[in-house]
């Protein structure tokens, strides 16, 4: 047995014995490594859903429009908020679900049939099924900005 083998932990900052501190965390993401300090502001109900609003009329997230309105300019990185219509995504993935359990029932019926030895012929209105999901699929990436994106 060694003089080290119940020595006090040593800090790597300090190096001194009986001082441990444990190493600093590290920051994680861009707006955590390039934007160090934060500003909070105490809004009202009404305060808040103006800014919301203004935030969403620019196209940007609330931090980037409060970083606009204080500095001039939201930055370099801004993060721009999609502008969505919750209604037309709620109608354009309502179509995607119902065409994609059609799919989901015919590869079903396809597959027992392939599997039971029977000859399988692909119908024509399974083009049509598989043209409805890609075009709901399309309205989706569409209304969330993310269309231009593929």
């Amino acid at each position: 047995m060694t003089p080290y083998d119940h020595a006090p932990p040593v800090s790597p900052a300090s190096g001194e014995p009986g001082s441990y501190a444990p190493p600093p965390t590290k920051a994680s993401g861009s707006q955590k490594r390039q934007r160090r300090h934060s500003l909070q502001i105490s809004l009202d109900d009404e305060e808040w859903a103006e800014a919301v609003e203004k935030a969403q009329a620019c196209g940007l997230s609330l931090s980037s429009y409060g970083r606009a309105a204080v500095l001039g300019s939201p930055g370099p990185r801004a993060r721009r908020a999609p502008h969505v219509n919750a209604v037309e995504l709620g109608e354009a993935t309502a179509a995607l679900n119902k065409a994609g359990n059609n799919l989901n029932q015919i590869a079903h019926a396809l597959n027992t049939a392939l599997l039971a030895g029977q000859l399988v012929v692909v119908p024509g209105w399974l083009a049509a099924a598989i043209e409805k999901t890609n075009a709901a699929l399309d309205r989706i990436l569409e209304i969330t900005g993310y269309k231009d994106r593929q």
